[in-house]
């Protein structure tokens, strides 16, 4: 009786012993399981399910070595599934916990591509002083030097794009492109700013006139006839004593005169702006740059062409 307690205690030891051995197998098949779906979901561009797979491995698998690059495709999903704002915090989060990791520094480039994408340059060109302080030993420190310019070209912030131009290293193979590029900003045409100051000034003097200061003659020549036709109308109502119509018609032509004063104003600026925009595409279709992470790929492309 004896013996077999003895049997039946040690048969269930090793039975214990063996589902204990047995226990981390499963987990990691769980996991390789779990991820591999999740990759799957990704490459087939289903990106809603994908990140509830990716959440699902790191909330199960926080300490699996493919946790952080999990975290990372968290924010592809959000980015790739047309949510930036969703995308842009969750890559900074990243960025601010994992900085030191290789994760961080991609997920700050991340960060950096969804603002620029939205054209908000402000926080693109912050968020890349931030990489270019914070990874100052990167091997691609000078290609983000590059990316730093350009941004600031598209903000219209020439002086700065030429200081940032200056921070590639005269060793780095980029080295002669920036020199190129720093080398047309410098030589930079003069150009002629419309004032919309002056052009609300001339068209407060003669209605249509700004427009004509600002380059739309056809905009000008409206403006004055609409202005004069009101004018003649007021005037002759007046004379044939009407002057509950002349009084209509002077309110509106006040609305048409003032109106014309800040649309001669808006005129030049867009004027200016349109003058600016044909720059920069001029600037980059002979200098373009294209650096990024590819979404779901794990290492920094970086392309540059220059055209001469």
């Amino acid at each position: 009786m004896a013996r077999a307690l003895l049997l039946g205690r040690v048969s269930c030891c090793l039975l214990l012993l063996l589902g204990a051995l047995a226990q981390p197998v499963l987990a990691q098949e769980t996991a390789d399981l779990l991820w591999d779906f999740a990759e799957e979901l990704y490459l087939e561009e289903d990106f809603y399910r994908a990140l509830g797979e990716y959440q699902r491995f790191v909330f199960l698998f926080p300490t699996d070595p493919r946790a952080p690059n999990a975290e990372l495709q968290i924010g592809r999903c959000y980015r790739q599934g047309g949510k930036p704002e969703k995308a842009f915090d969750h890559f900074i989060r990243l960025f601010n916990r994992r900085t030191s990791e290789p994760v961080g520094r991609e997920a700050l480039i991340e960060a950096v591509e969804v603002r620029e994408e939205q054209k908000r340059y402000p926080e693109a060109i912050y968020w890349t002083q931030r990489f270019i302080v914070n990874y100052a030993d990167d091997p691609e420190i000078d290609a983000m030097y590059l990316r730093l310019a350009w941004l600031q070209i598209d903000s219209g912030k020439y002086e700065q794009a030429l200081a940032s131009l200056d921070g590639v290293r005269w060793e780095s193979n980029l080295y002669p492109k920036a020199r190129s590029l720093s080398q047309a900003l410098q030589q930079r045409p003069d150009t002629t700013m419309k004032s919309p100051a002056l052009a609300g000034g001339l068209s407060a003097v003669l209605p249509g006139a700004g427009h004509l200061y600002a380059g739309r003659p056809g905009r000008a020549a409206s403006s004055f006839l609409l202005n004069a036709l009101f004018i003649a109308g007021a005037v002759a109502a007046f004379e044939r004593e009407s002057p509950v119509l002349g009084g209509i018609l002077v309110f509106f032509e006040l609305g048409w005169y003032v109106g014309g004063i800040r649309s001669a104003a808006t005129a030049a600026q867009e004027a200016n702006e349109k003058q600016e925009k044909q720059y920069r595409q001029e600037l980059k279709r002979n200098y373009s740059l294209s650096l990024g992470m590819k979404p779901g790929v794990d290492r920094l492309t970086v392309s540059l062409r220059v055209d001469f």
